[in-house]
């Protein structure tokens, strides 16, 4: 189809060139561009400080061993006979003196009123034999007496007193035997294991109960050999238990044995632990703790306050709002602590949280300590 030529004019003085409309949309794209904000900063990084402290170190080992009473008695019968009464079980607390079992006496007691009979019958016979020599004695000095008379008062006198000794030794061993028919606990403590009951015959030396003290208990640990010269009798110890958790316990060093286990080249240590409470039992497994050397004054943190990478051990310094990286050597670990050195000083705050993710000269905020209030 023709435009009509008068059109084609007015079209040709509305139209736009589309070089310029380019030139248009590339210049307020620059615009934009200069009048955008550049990046924002990252924020400081959030970090708990503690202080590096001076303090008290000590070097110490740690031993693995086995709770023991302090005290363990298998009671037995001294004599021979039935069981008549038996107040002892298993579980039971038991003072010194404590009745545990009682043997039927019976016997003992025909055999001690046999031996009392006698003994008075002797007594008299004795006392008769005194009264007869004393008057042969005064016959014999004027005379009217032999020798042989004499001498047979006497040794009538002589014979009847040593009577009466032995008479007098088996009353006290029938008594002595009626006082062992009663058994009874040697020593405040528990009673662990019973052996008889009531109407069991109980042999001389049999055992009757097992009773052990554990007012105070005692744990043998192997000691490395390179450690032998460095532990003394009476050195406080410090143990924890394996089915008591979050408790303490503290003790001394009573016995260190002489002669090493010769494939394992260790010496037993004995050491002694309170046990007022008795909350130790016996058989727990403990992990005790020895000084092996003298305390002497270091700079520790806390356990967290060191970082490794690469190798190397070092701590962040917060100053003025940013992390410092310094180096450092780990000496001691002590519980929750790490006795240090480098170039650090008593009272420095250094990152104990955050520290994993920061790099020297990064903004740093530090947060309060928790629980702590505004």
């Amino acid at each position: 189809m023709m435009i009509p030529y008068p059109c084609q004019q007015v079209l040709r003085r509305t139209c736009i060139p589309l070089s310029l409309i380019l030139c248009l949309l590339i210049l307020t794209a620059c615009d934009e561009q200069q009048a955008a904000p550049p990046p924002a900063a990252p924020p400081p990084s959030p970090v708990r400080v503690a202080p590096v402290l001076q303090q008290e170190v000590k070097r110490t080992v740690t031993l693995v061993g086995t709770v023991e009473p302090w005290k363990r008695s298998v009671v037995a019968s001294e004599v021979e006979g039935l069981v008549q009464a038996f107040a002892a079980e298993e579980g039971m607390k038991v003072k010194r003196g404590n009745l545990l079992a009682r043997l039927r006496t019976k016997t003992l007691q025909i055999r001690l009123d046999s031996a009392m009979a006698i003994y008075r019958e002797s007594r008299a016979r004795y006392e008769q034999a005194k009264r007869d020599l004393k008057r042969f004695r005064v016959l014999f000095q004027r005379e009217l007496v032999t020798q042989k008379d004499f001498d047979d008062a006497v040794a009538e006198e002589a014979a009847l007193k040593e009577r009466l000794s032995q008479l007098d030794a088996e009353i006290r061993q029938v008594k002595d035997s009626l006082n062992k028919s009663t058994v009874v606990a040697p020593f405040d403590g528990w009673i662990t294991q019973e052996f008889t009951e009531i109407g069991q015959w109980v042999e001389e030396g049999g055992p009757v109960v097992e009773v052990v003290d554990l007012s105070r208990v005692q744990v043998e640990v192997p000691l490395p050999e390179r450690y032998v010269s460095q532990i003394q009798i009476r050195d406080p110890v410090t143990a924890t238990f394996d089915g008591l958790p979050a408790f303490e316990a503290r003790g001394q060093v009573f016995s260190l044995v002489a002669q090493a286990d010769r494939n394992a080249r260790t010496f037993p240590v004995k050491v002694e632990i309170p046990n007022p409470a008795l909350a130790i039992k016996s058989g727990m497994v403990s992990r005790v703790t020895l000084r092996i050397d003298q305390p002497h004054q270091g700079l520790v943190v806390p356990k967290d306050a060191l970082v490794l990478r690469g190798g190397k051990a070092f701590v962040f310094r917060v100053n003025e709002g940013t992390a410092d990286q310094i180096p450092v050597t780990a000496v001691l670990h002590v519980e929750d602590l790490v006795e240090i050195e480098g170039p650090v000083q008593a009272g420095m705050d250094v990152v104990v949280e955050g520290n994993e993710r920061l790099f020297p000269g990064q903004p740093v905020r530090i947060l309060e300590p928790p629980g702590s209030t505004p």
